[in-house]
């Protein structure tokens, strides 16, 4: 009988197929809603990638309509949100509408690996893939942060640099390459959920988790939470919460209406 690889999550059921379950096997969790645009987007690259993983992970989905306390219980503040769980513990996660390449490598940094018995796995891809002869720098460093490959895509960026010193991508792409950087050195974002539940006032936690938010692609939260950052410590990090909304600005463009919203908080908080 083959192993489940796809199941529906209620609060009855969490710690048998979800808690327990992980102790054998990783369990990512898609909380999810039936209104969501994003989330109809996201499901069936995540049961593509169950079905070509064949039991090595279980989708665990979970209605946030239908389970508002599992929601509240991991404080989901945007969906689509995705938590990969094993042996009981968050280990990873993102928010948002992500590359099924990245979907993969987050995957593959926790599942056991493709064992040698099955016909139709396809040898391992290496974890950076070469640079094609025409690739333009722009794009790898577009790739090679959305694999979080933050030295990689420096090297891009620097060659774009050098190509063009005016290039339209390169503020952003920078901007994006802080927050991977950030993000990359305080990997642990339920440890940095839970240090801010102690203390609201760790700045430190609150701006590896905007940058965590950022990088996932959730720039309301991310920008939400570097203004609480600017209001409760404006000098942190040499002003890092300022400097980071003027980097998400320079990501989103002009035309986002978020970018005026918080133009306008971020300008109430300095004058």
């Amino acid at each position: 009988m083959p192993a489940v690889s796809k199941i529906t999550v209620s609060a009855e059921n969490f710690m048998t197929d979800v808690v327990e379950a992980s102790e054998r096997v990783p369990v990512l969790l898609d909380f999810w809603a039936p209104w969501c645009g994003p989330c109809q987007t996201l499901t069936p690259t995540l049961e593509r990638i169950a079905d070509e993983y064949v039991g090595r992970f279980i989708l665990a989905k979970v209605n946030t309509d239908e389970q508002p306390q599992l929601a509240g219980h991991f404080q989901i503040r945007s969906i689509p949100t995705v938590m990969l769980v094993h042996r009981g513990e968050v280990v990873d996660q993102f928010t948002g509408v992500q590359p099924e390449s990245t979907i993969k490598a987050l995957l593959d940094r926790h599942v056991a690996p493709a064992t040698g018995d099955s016909p139709a796995e396809p040898p391992p891809e290496p974890a950076d893939p070469p640079r094609t002869k025409d690739e333009r720098p722009e794009v790898l460093a577009d790739r090679l942060l959305d694999q979080r490959d933050a030295a990689g895509a420096a090297e891009a960026i620097d060659a774009l640099a050098a190509v063009s010193a005016e290039h339209p991508q390169l503020k952003p792409l920078r901007a994006r390459l802080t927050f991977v950087q950030v993000a990359n050195a305080n990997p642990d974002v339920m440890a940095l959920r839970a240090a801010l539940e102690r203390n609201p006032a760790d700045s430190a936690a609150r701006h590896a988790l905007a940058a965590h938010h950022a990088v996932a692609g959730d720039f309301g939260t991310a920008l939400s939470e570097w203004l609480e950052l600017m209001r409760r410590d404006r000098a942190f990090g040499d002003e890092a919460a300022r400097r980071s909304l003027v980097q998400v600005f320079e990501v989103l463009g002009d035309h986002d209406p978020l970018v005026a919203q918080y133009r306008r908080r971020m300008a109430s908080l300095l004058h």
